[in-house]
């Protein structure tokens, strides 16, 4: 496993423990915080922004977690296939779903930008990955599950 993506697993490991001093470890002062189009706004530059973004969502959700289902390296890349799992506070609504998939851009083994995409194959694009298809028929980004 390469140190990319180890960074990347202890980040969602971290941020599921609510443990967001650990989960920026390896944030760059001014990481790029890239949200889908259609939450754009809440799409921010440095820790301190991403953090109050995280502290409003255990507003208004209980149990929090992203699950990933699937990890590609490709390069200074990491994309991770995530499911989210949490409950409403007050409401109790369950959500099990694949909202988001992001992808973690590294420089000299720091994040600098954290893109999530609707769309799993948007993000493989985005890492500059094969599809998974491409993927199967020979050598292409390590895949880890």
């Amino acid at each position: 496993m390469s140190e990319n993506l180890e960074k990347a697993r202890d980040y969602v490991d971290a941020y599921n423990e609510r443990d967001f001093d650990r989960a920026m470890e390896w944030f760059d002062p001014a990481v790029e915080w890239i949200l889908p189009e259609r939450q754009a706004s809440d799409s921010c530059v440095g820790r301190k922004p991403i953090r109050r973004f995280w502290e409003g969502l255990d507003e208004h959700f209980d149990e929090l977690r992203l699950l990933p289902q699937e990890w590609v390296e490709a390069g200074d890349r990491v994309a991770t296939r995530l499911r989210h799992q949490a409950l409403g506070k007050g409401s109790g609504l369950a959500l099990d779903e694949e909202l988001y998939h992001q992808v973690i851009t590294f420089r000299d083994g720091v994040m600098v930008r954290i893109e999530y995409f609707a769309e799993w194959e948007e993000a493989l694009a985005a890492a500059h990955a094969p599809a998974p298809a491409e993927a199967e028929g020979g050598a292409g980004p390590a895949r880890a599950r």
